[in-house]
């Protein structure tokens, strides 16, 4: 919806390929490794490090090592526990300074491993990519994903 290319015959190999939008998002199950832990999906791994400033014990619980019924849900349920634990204002600060990475490592780790992903990924050229925040609010772009693209075309 709402997508503009000037040349979509540039972007075919993606028409082929069913649900490659969802293949994009951080909800997407694709086990990956992220430092010494297995995460189901990109958002078990970003919420888990959040989590991991307050409580490293309850974090553990996203990962796949926990064999908990969280680390083995989707996206959306990991990001039902996103207020598992409140953050104080020194916790918020060093959450504000590395969520970033700590997003980019995990998508860089998630396309790193899987083939499928990364050729979805790679077919999107260069396209911006763009991913819909909500009801009522604007698209958000993912220049992250967008330089791991770039870097993996190196």
């Amino acid at each position: 919806m709402h997508e503009r290319v000037a040349d979509p015959a540039g972007y075919a190999a993606l028409a082929g390929v069913r649900h490659w939008r969802r293949m994009l998002s951080n909800f997407w199950p694709a086990e990956f490794r992220l430092g010494e832990r297995t995460y189901r999906t990109v958002e078990h791994a970003f919420q888990a490090a959040k989590i991991a400033l307050v409580d490293p014990v309850l974090a553990e619980r996203f990962a796949l090592e926990s064999g908990s019924g969280l680390s083995a849900g989707d996206g959306a349920a990991a990001r039902k526990q996103r207020k598992l634990v409140l953050l104080d204002d020194v916790q918020l600060r060093r959450w504000d300074e590395r969520k970033n990475a700590v997003m980019r490592d995990a998508m860089s780790a998630k396309f790193g491993r899987h083939e499928e992903l990364r050729a979805v990924l790679m077919a999107t050229r260069p396209a911006q990519l763009w991913h819909g925040t909500g009801r009522g609010q604007p698209p958000a772009r993912i220049h992250d994903l967008e330089t791991i693209r770039d870097e993996l075309h190196r």
